[in-house]
């Protein structure tokens, strides 16, 4: 009697993991398309993607002359156009950071106003904080972050 509770037993466990590898795979495939926020390294002028948004090609890094006091500085600015490729209506808020040698040189706040699916509009990026980078070798896409006061720069809050 034994031997014919066994067969059963191992029918009904290789349908159990034939079933949760079905689960598992779903999971693997929604995953795969939900937004991530990690981190992307891009080209500036080349399209990318992150978090569910996309640049389209051609967005711009510019030199922005400020008077600061007496003095005048330089300040990056990117801008270029983003559309919002997720499901649902949201705004797009990010940074850019721009490093030499994995030491950032000048972070820029992105953002974008509230945008239902599949509508783009005008990105601005202006660093207002920063310094115009004259040399960097990456950029990256990161999720907005306020400093914690561990960089060198002395107006975080």
């Amino acid at each position: 009697m034994r031997r014919g509770t066994r067969l059963p037993a191992a029918l009904l466990a290789l349908a159990c993991l034939g079933a949760l590898g079905a689960c598992t795979e779903d999971a693997e495939d929604a995953r795969d398309a939900a937004p991530s926020t990690d981190p992307v390294e891009v080209e500036v002028g080349k399209a990318f993607e992150w978090n569910g948004f996309a640049v389209e090609d051609g967005w711009e890094l510019n030199p922005i002359e400020r008077s600061a006091g007496v003095d005048e500085v330089t300040t990056p600015e990117v801008k270029g156009t983003i559309t919002n490729r997720s499901d649902e209506e949201r705004a797009a808020i990010f940074q850019m950071v721009f490093s030499t040698d994995g030491e950032p040189v000048a972070t820029l706040n992105c953002s974008a106003a509230t945008m239902e699916t599949d509508q783009s509009q005008q990105l601005v990026c202006p660093g207002l904080g920063a310094t115009m980078p004259e040399d960097y070798d990456a950029v990256v896409v990161q999720e907005f972050s306020r400093d914690s006061g561990s960089g060198d720069d002395s107006t975080s809050g």
